[in-house]
């Protein structure tokens, strides 16, 4: 015997009407199927994801503090980088003047 394969309609259809062969006394349930496999297809198509002000207000101030964090580390390293230049420039006139001292003791 032959069986025929499930389909969308096959399974919110009646038995008799996938089985002339079938006789049931429950004739009711065939719309209340059919109105429940239409519900769960529309709650599919309008699931939405809402989001708290509170949870917003979160994010922003994750955000701020991300940004003042880097604002700070830049400033860091822009100090960082006039100290190694005042380091460096103060190592090269000390090197000068050793040499002048140096250059004025040979000559004496």
């Amino acid at each position: 015997m032959a069986m025929a394969a499930l389909s969308p309609n096959s399974v919110v259809a009646s038995p008799i009407q996938v089985n002339p062969q079938v006789k049931t006394d429950i004739q009711t349930s065939v719309p209340q199927v059919a109105e429940d496999a239409q519900k769960t297809a529309k709650t599919a198509q309008t699931d939405t994801i809402t989001i708290s002000a509170q949870a917003l207000k979160m994010a922003d101030d994750k955000n701020a503090i991300a940004k003042e964090a880097a604002n700070k580390r830049d400033e860091q390293q822009a100090l960082q980088t006039a100290r190694d230049k005042a380091y460096a420039l103060k190592s090269d006139t000390q090197r000068n003047a050793a040499k002048a001292y140096a250059a004025v003791s040979a000559n004496q």
